[in-house]
């Protein structure tokens, strides 16, 4: 009996080595991080395809301030084949005085499991095109936030009428 004893012993201890080495090996590789795989942070939506199959998680009136006049859309899209978030402002004016309108879009990713705090946007959209988009925050864990604004030549339309304020999705 005190044999048998010993052999269980034995095998306990090498199983409990064993154990002890993987898990010395698994953080010595450490766990891969998410944001290792964000070669999309910072990227161009629609140079990258991610744009493709996109669908927006959120949207809001951009209007002038003190007026319910809307002077366009802003919407937080996302990406489930890139995994990614941007910001799409609409403006329903794209030329403003003679030169292109300077609409802007900008998008926050908070620090957390996708990486650190990110900040990434885009203005001035090429002459006749109503749409001006951020670049893209990689975001499979994280929700993110945004703004942006449509000028119309005379002002300038915000979310809600509102500088400053955000949609999130």
């Amino acid at each position: 009996m005190l044999e048998l004893n010993r052999g269980g012993r034995r095998r306990t201890m090498a199983m409990a080595f064993a154990a002890a080495a993987c898990a010395s090996v698994l953080t010595l590789q450490g766990a891969p991080s998410a944001h290792a795989a964000s070669s999309y942070d910072g990227a161009d939506p629609a140079a990258t395809g991610c744009a493709s199959n996109a669908k927006t998680l959120a949207s809001a009136p951009l209007y002038l301030p003190n007026t319910t006049s809307q002077a366009g859309t802003i919407e937080m899209r996302y990406s489930n084949t890139c995994m990614t978030q941007w910001i799409r402002v609409h403006s329903n004016t794209t030329m403003c005085s003679g030169e292109p309108c300077r609409n802007k879009a900008e998008i926050t990713r908070p620090a957390g499991a996708d990486g650190p705090a990110l900040t990434v946007g885009r203005g001035n959209v090429a002459a006749g095109e109503p749409y001006q988009w951020s670049l893209m925050v990689y975001t499979p864990n994280t929700r993110s936030c945004g703004t942006g604004n449509a000028d119309t030549g005379s002002s300038t339309a915000y979310p809600y009428g509102e500088w400053g304020r955000q949609i999130c999705g």
